[in-house]
């Protein structure tokens, strides 16, 4: 089977550079790309124990081009998202940047507490 990515789930996605950026700052947090096609954007995310799960969405660079295009015009919704989701799935924490390296340094900061 093959290994999904952003490349391969979302060949004409604008955001690549700021992935990328994310991903390899993340990383040695135990996070990799598991973008979906069937998802509104593309997702690193971290397994931690009992199904417990901490998720960074990627929108695009350009809202028109969102799934939530209204949202991120209107500034409701930024660019980056960083969550934490429970074993229902469910968001127990979430925060939103427009920032990578505001995104970064507070996953290291959870990571490391």
């Amino acid at each position: 089977m093959e290994h999904r990515t952003v490349n391969s789930q979302f060949p004409n996605f604008d955001n690549l550079e700021t992935f990328n950026k994310i991903l390899s700052a993340v990383r040695e947090h135990n996070f990799r790309d598991v973008s979906w096609k069937n998802d509104a954007m593309p997702c690193i995310q971290s397994e931690l124990s009992h199904g417990f799960q901490l998720v960074i969405w990627v929108d695009y660079k350009d809202a028109k081009l969102a799934e939530f295009t209204d949202e991120r015009e209107s500034g409701e919704m930024k660019q980056l998202m960083f969550g934490e989701r429970d074993e229902d799935g469910e968001y127990a924490e979430q925060w939103q940047y427009d920032d990578a390296d505001a995104l970064i340094a507070h996953v290291y900061k959870v990571m490391t507490a």
